[in-house]
């Protein structure tokens, strides 16, 4: 590893000299220019008002609302990494935990339980399916117990995965698109606060509201009702 790491290092500063690339202006500046362009396609997706709220308008709202020096996010496995991970920023080292597909469904409740546990001060929030937290939704409880006041955003939206095709054979038999629960009562039923939210507007004015609470050491779940949103970014 040790060679290979020497060897990369020494083929870097052949092609960029010792002193590295001291004027990244032009660098920053296509940058900046591309993501514009690919931001053209989505900023209406982002602030869409269809009803079920759809997915990307959850993620732009968190976004727009959250302290990000502040602030620590996750996101579970499958279509919520899909989702938030193109358009989520995190502005500060250790402020978003993303971790592709090295784990299991259901791992952010606990994940964030643990940020909050060492983070006591940052607001916690865990970004997840519906079908995610039936793996691991009784770790609110947890949250609870243990006083480490963390928010869990649900994205209800009936469905185990919103991929293209969306299982057909494993819904006929098993109803994979057919999920129901309320989730919030469920929270509640855990000493948590549960928050429903079921229009576009509420959703900014939830997040405070869960910020609040927290604060206050109240864990939060905000059961938000999504849309099978089956669209992905794809940057070329």
């Amino acid at each position: 590893m040790k060679l290979t790491l020497q060897a990369m290092i020494e083929e870097v500063k052949s092609q960029i000299g010792e002193s590295g690339r001291c004027d990244q202006t032009a660098v920053a500046a296509e940058i900046a220019k591309l993501k514009a362009q690919w931001m053209a396609d989505w900023t209406d997706i982002l602030n869409s008002d269809e009803k079920p709220i759809n997915t990307y308008r959850v993620i732009g709202e968190l976004e727009r609302n959250l302290d990000k020096e502040n602030s620590i996010v996750t996101h579970d496995a499958g279509a919520p990494r899909d989702t938030i991970m193109p358009f989520y920023t995190s502005t500060v080292p250790h402020s978003y935990v993303g971790w592709g597909k090295t784990t299991h469904l259901g791992y952010g409740i606990p994940l964030m339980i643990g940020a909050k546990l060492a983070n006591p001060d940052k607001f916690c929030l865990n970004f997840m399916g519906d079908g995610a937290f039936g793996m691991s939704g009784l770790d609110i409880e947890t949250s609870v117990r243990e006083r480490a006041p963390i928010t869990t955003v649900v994205l209800n939206n009936g469905g185990m995965a919103t991929y293209p095709g969306g299982y057909p054979v494993s819904n006929e038999l098993f109803g994979t698109t057919r999920l129901t629960g309320y989730y919030a009562k469920l929270a509640e039923g855990m000493g948590a606060v549960g928050i429903t939210v079921t229009e576009p507007g509420e959703i900014a004015n939830a997040i405070q509201q869960a910020k609040k609470l927290n604060a206050e050491g109240r864990t939060v779940l905000l059961d938000i009702h999504t849309n099978l949103e089956a669209r992905r970014s794809n940057f070329s």
